[in-house]
């Protein structure tokens, strides 16, 4: 159990928050006093991590939400306002990966990884901004990848290290048009984070693809660092920090949360 409570009074909403990287924020937030919406396309993971919340003394509500759908994140941000009187941060961190070489990428396929995601945080981040100008300010986290700097096992596909640079530009250009409103936005660059679960739901979003799968050629991942990261206590308390005020002074930054895998 983390002993701060930096996230006393704050409102946070985490997409992807019912398993892997999401959940680990969702349950640190919690613990660190944070008031958390468990936003995630299977309903029943965001049941389940809320439940758990509320039961460790948390508060924390489920919501079900396709973030590439816009209509479902205006209702999601509507929802966590109604219920909790304001919001404070934001973590877009539901996503997907792609597959295939790139001539043999269709158009759909395409479409689908970058929508859910860039174009899943640039609609959170569109209809949160607003409220947290109204609540004073916020902070956004969007999630990476160690694919939006470099073209290694974490570069699935050309959609996806695609995506994940995005994402990071999109964080400094929030933290550029937003700082003199009270608003940071950081990107984070996680690898090696065991319990991701991003394996077990991509296959089950590649049972819709139309992309041939294909083995290419990439290195053998090796982080400096002999073990994978921990959800909660790793991933998500690097999290937790970004969003407290701990990290007043941090903004625009894209910090690798890798094990060490991009200093090699």
């Amino acid at each position: 159990m983390a002993e701060m409570k930096r996230l006393e009074g704050k409102v946070v909403i985490v997409t992807g928050g019912g398993s892997g990287l999401g959940k680990g924020a969702c349950q640190r937030i919690a613990e660190e006093g944070g008031a958390v919406a468990v936003v995630d396309i299977r309903a029943e993971l965001a049941d389940e991590v809320a439940r758990d919340i509320n039961k460790n003394n948390g508060r924390a509500i489920p919501l079900s939400c396709d973030v590439s759908n816009e209509a479902h994140v205006a209702a999601a941000v509507e929802q966590t306002v109604s219920e909790f009187g304001s919001l404070h941060g934001l973590v877009a961190n539901a996503g997907t990966a792609g597959r295939g070489w790139i001539h043999e990428t269709t158009l759909e396929d395409w479409h689908f990884v970058l929508g859910v995601n860039l174009t899943g945080p640039f609609l959170c981040a569109k209809h949160a901004i607003p409220h947290m100008i109204e609540a004073g300010g916020g902070s956004v986290v969007v999630t990476s990848s160690i694919a939006g700097s470099v073209i290694g096992v974490g570069g699935s596909a050309a959609s996806y290290a695609v995506s994940k640079a995005g994402v990071i530009q999109l964080a400094k250009q929030i933290a550029v048009d937003y700082g003199s409103q009270g608003i940071r936005a950081n990107a984070i660059q996680p690898a090696g984070i065991a319990e991701s679960n991003l394996g077990k739901h991509v296959r089950e979003d590649w049972q819709r693809r139309t992309t041939p799968p294909a083995d290419l050629p990439r290195p053998q991942a090796w982080l400096p660092i002999r073990r994978a990261g921990h959800p909660k206590d790793e991933y998500g308390a690097t999290v937790a920090f970004l969003l407290s005020d701990d990290a007043g002074y941090i903004t625009g930054a894209a910090l690798p949360v890798d094990g060490g895998y991009l200093a090699t």
